[in-house]
């Protein structure tokens, strides 16, 4: 009878073990997923800008700027919100060829609120003939000194033709000059306008470091640039 006794303990024994192993494996699987998440977001964290920014984007809406060109200046601004900026950054829009206007201005928290924007004042728009950038560089400056603890980032999506060169280059020194502005961007610039972008209508910005220009196949580089450009303000 004793050898009965023991031998229906030791089952019940294994028994028990036997199920407190899934619970264990499903407590350890548990803590494996929360410790993957507190170190995913330790390392969001770190790559988060600290950085107070704001945002001016002109939108070239001349004649001679393509529908394809349009949107791909509004795919590098989105990209910008989604992947480099914090939310709700404060942003303004103008759409600009021969004259200026604004079209919009928010704290968006994603790109995607937008939309209605890009689609309707800027891809489907066309306007009349003529390129003043110099007209948003102006707008800009003004906007900036509205909020002046923020560290600034303009962005020209044109391509490339300018017909304001003097003021433009007056304007481009007086950004390179303002410590207020960290970058001006400008794209997607056709190659024949290239030379002309970077050496003569923003020279002076190139040569302080803040120009950034991208053309038709190197959006995304010169994307990493800007993202590296503002993470080095952090430092």
């Amino acid at each position: 009878m004793s050898r009965s006794r023991g031998t229906r303990g030791r089952s019940y024994e294994g028994d028990s073990q036997n199920s407190l192993l899934p619970v264990a494996i499903f407590l350890g699987i548990l803590l494996l997923v929360g410790f993957a998440g507190w170190q995913l977001w330790r390392y969001s964290q770190s790559r988060s800008l600290k950085t107070p920014l704001m945002v001016g984007a002109g939108f070239d809406v001349s004649q001679s700027v393509s529908k394809e060109q349009k949107q791909r200046g509004v795919a590098f601004l989105n990209k910008m919100i989604g992947t480099v900026l914090p939310t709700r950054t404060p942003i303004k829009i103008w759409r600009y060829a021969e004259t200026m206007e604004t079209v919009h201005e928010s704290q968006p928290i994603a790109s995607k609120e937008l939309n209605k924007v890009s689609r309707d004042t800027i891809e489907n728009y066309l306007g009349k003939w003529g390129t003043r950038p110099d007209k948003v560089m102006q707008d800009f400056q003004r906007y900036i000194q509205q909020q002046p603890e923020r560290k600034a980032v303009l962005c020209l999506f044109t391509d490339g033709e300018c017909h304001s060169a003097k003021e433009t280059r007056e304007l481009a020194s007086q950004l390179a000059q303002d410590s207020q502005v960290v970058a001006v961007v400008v794209g997607p610039v056709l190659n024949k306008y290239r030379a002309s972008v970077e050496n003569d209508y923003y020279a002076p910005l190139r040569k302080a470091g803040k120009l950034f220009v991208f053309g038709e196949t190197d959006a995304l580089d010169t994307l990493g640039r800007l993202k590296e450009r503002l993470y080095a303000l952090d430092h």
